[in-house]
């Protein structure tokens, strides 16, 4: 089976040939195939990423959304627990997900749920005490492969790569919330 940089290579390969021979793309109006191409390999990444690190996570002991909360717990808890509204607008996921996650936690023992002092419809998560010792012994190993990951950058390549991140995040979300987004015009399918 192919990986995908030998795909990435073989396309890549495919565009400067027909870039070489003057060929345009039937159809298509004049534009940066290097570019698009580069595009279509960031969102490859994109799309591989996420499921790279459910299988990381599970590998670790917990899924990646029980680790989400569990960290944001771990970080900023102050001893009243943190409401499940707070944390969804981290993650930007409903309640109904988080619910999910946190009834999960919860069973295994890591997490307990707790009315606000100050508004009893709200509940509050905590973890438990079995969730800091899970915690305190998962991050040490968590951050030690963070590192194996990121020692292959410079300083200034971490910087840049999370700053490129965001710009591509925002452009995007500009993009589709702002209506920005160039739509194709209707007629036959191919």
């Amino acid at each position: 089976m192919n990986d995908m940089k030998t795909i990435n290579r073989e396309l890549m390969e495919r565009v400067h040939r027909r870039e070489a021979m003057g060929g345009k793309y039937p159809g298509i109006p004049e534009l940066d195939m290097k570019m698009a191409m580069r595009f279509i390999q960031a969102i490859h990444h994109f799309h591989r990423v996420p499921i790279l690190m459910e299988q990381y996570f599970q590998k670790m002991g917990l899924s990646k959304a029980r680790f989400l909360v569990m960290i944001q717990l771990f970080i900023r808890d102050e001893g009243k627990g943190i409401g499940i509204s707070d944390i969804c607008q981290v993650y930007n996921v409903s309640s109904a997900t988080l619910t999910g996650v946190a009834d999960t936690l919860e069973k295994e023992g890591l997490i307990t749920r707790k009315h606000s002092e100050k508004d009893r419809r709200k509940v509050n998560l905590q973890l438990t005490e079995a969730g800091w010792d899970f915690m305190r012994r998962f991050l040490p190993a968590h951050f030690s492969n963070v590192k194996k990951i990121m020692e292959q950058f410079s300083v200034e390549e971490q910087k840049l790569l999370a700053d490129l991140l965001d710009k591509l995040s925002g452009k995007l979300t500009e993009l589709v919330e702002d209506e920005e987004l160039t739509i194709p015009e209707k007629g036959e399918t191919v």
